[in-house]
């Protein structure tokens, strides 16, 4: 898979170089196919406290008037922590690899974001990124409804 990240805002596109980045808009993309085994290869604790946990409400809770999906995203197992410099810099949101979202976090907040879409994809890809152990990601599929 050809992995492609923004030099300006850390964005990864999926299978190809965008024209534009479709977060900040920067022209300036570097090719990184190993950007996740990289982190992986940081931390002995990839699985309990970087690995975006996911959970698919086919029903939105927070639009029921519109026909959307609920993604909601926790870091880690084990809650990742926010300390002033080791934090999840961002949560990404992509349907059927096609980006939709990003939820910016700090040390203030919790490592988790939700994402409300109305697109209806087969499936939800989530890429976060830890300021000290680089980019880790999760899929999941969206049931049928």
């Amino acid at each position: 898979m050809e992995l492609y990240i923004c030099k300006s805002c850390g964005h990864v596109a999926f299978n190809g170089k965008p024209e534009q980045c479709p977060v900040c808009a920067a022209y300036i993309f570097e090719r990184n196919d190993a950007v996740f085994k990289e982190a992986a290869e940081k931390s002995g604790e990839a699985s309990i406290k970087h690995i975006p946990a996911v959970t698919v409400n086919t029903s939105c809770g927070f639009i029921p008037e519109n026909d959307c999906i609920d993604i909601l995203v926790r870091i880690g197992a084990t809650l990742h922590p926010m300390e002033e410099k080791h934090f999840i810099r961002f949560i990404d949101c992509y349907s059927d690899s096609v980006y939709v979202g990003r939820s910016y976090l700090s040390p203030g907040l919790n490592p988790a974001a939700c994402f409300h879409l109305k697109t209806k994809g087969k499936s939800v890809t989530l890429v976060e990124q830890c300021t000290i152990h680089g980019y880790w990601m999760t899929e999941e599929m969206i049931p049928e409804q």
